[in-house]
């Protein structure tokens, strides 16, 4: 089969066309989709954007006038807020209850219970045994896109040119670390992969901060910086945080405190050094500092304890004068990541080695992470 053409990479790397294109498929030939979601025989139709719950559904499946299955589509997108369980309940009301699906590009971005995981590939491969020859020539063009962005989230980051890549490698990439810190640091460390305020995929790992108050952690805070252009380099942000809780101010200078004892060993010549030190000097090199050492400027003993001031006295300074911050309770300093020399395993290990220098830091006595 040919390269996969950069035009359908653009119309699939839409939602509501992913589902379109299913919804065109299953009008040519609905057999395929019937075998792969496990329905019985029958005369099936289908319907897009579909109001229930308080929302749209992507797809749904009927069997004459009762809906029988749900497809939720995600592709670079999140579940949003309740969005899920308000479909559940609805599913739950119907007679027999609707089957949940969640399909997005990754097979193994498992939803919770009772919904059901089905990789985009997986779907329109179904067609490939399609009556129709239209419909089986489609689906094998769009099957091929998305078997090739799989294999490119595997290669090196900045060498892939797929629109879902990013969210594909920081999934594969939240999903190992948290398995690893949930495995090694039971309570106390974790990670899951997000997207920034402007869509972008990241992801974050912790450990919490030893000697602080339960509630405040050492991240590491990743970000691709655009889908334009992928070769782009990332942003890398070894970094404090506090939870909010109830007091809010009290979060944030719990987080100034920890990051300004902390800074030394955040700064990108102490970390290059560490990599460098444990043999790791291919990392190393995937890592450029920004601003000062990456900080946002050199650290002020006086203009430190203005800001601290300032918040204790009630008012919400806007940024942090020394650090990176989101909501100045996650405090970081940032480095450019170059992700044409990294794949996600390396860009995994880096960001456990990174963590538990920190933590050594923090908590000399503090044992490393194991393996």
């Amino acid at each position: 089969m040919s390269e996969p053409s950069p035009a359908l990479g653009r119309l699939v790397a839409s939602e509501n066309n992913i589902s379109d294109l299913l919804a065109f498929l299953f009008e040519k030939d609905p057999a395929p989709l019937i075998r792969i979601l496990g329905l019985p025989d029958g005369v099936y139709w289908c319907r897009r954007e579909a109001p229930a719950a308080k929302g749209r559904l992507d797809l749904i499946v009927y069997r004459a006038e009762l809906p029988v299955a749900v497809l939720e589509i995600k592709g670079a997108s999140r579940e949003h807020g309740d969005q899920l369980d308000r479909y559940q309940a609805w599913a739950a009301k119907q007679n027999p209850e609707a089957a949940l699906f969640y399909c997005s590009p990754d097979r193994d971005d498992t939803p919770r219970k009772p919904w059901r995981a089905v990789g985009l590939a997986e779907l329109f491969e179904a067609w490939q045994s399609s009556s129709d020859p239209h419909a089986t020539w489609l689906a094998g063009e769009i099957t091929n896109l998305l078997r090739s962005w799989d294999k490119q989230a595997e290669g090196i980051i900045g060498h892939a040119n797929g629109w879902y890549v990013p969210d594909l490698v920081t999934r594969r990439i939240g999903r190992q670390l948290d398995g690893v810190l949930r495995h090694d640091h039971p309570g106390d460390g974790q990670a899951k992969a997000t997207r920034t305020t402007v869509g972008n995929p990241m992801f974050l790992a912790w450990r919490r901060y030893p000697g602080g108050s339960g509630h405040a952690w050492i991240g590491v805070d990743v970000r691709c910086k655009g889908r334009g252009n992928q070769q782009a380099a990332w942003e890398f942000r070894p970094c404090v945080e506090a939870e909010e809780g109830d007091q809010p101010e009290t979060a944030m200078i719990e987080a100034h405190d920890l990051a300004c004892a902390l800074y030394p060993a955040m700064l990108h010549s102490a970390i290059k050094k560490m990599l460098d030190d444990r043999g790791l000097s291919d990392l190393a090199k995937s890592l450029s500092p920004t601003g000062t050492d990456g900080l946002v400027r050199a650290p002020d003993a006086a203009i430190l304890a203005g800001w601290r001031s300032a918040v204790q006295a009630g008012t919400q300074p806007r940024r942090h004068p020394v650090f990176r911050n989101d909501w100045n309770r996650r405090l970081a300093t940032s480095f450019v990541l170059h992700v044409d020399k990294v794949d996600r395993t390396q860009l995994a290990e880096l960001t456990l080695a990174v963590l538990d220098h920190l933590v050594k830091y923090a908590a000399p006595d503090s044992p490393p992470r194991a393996g």
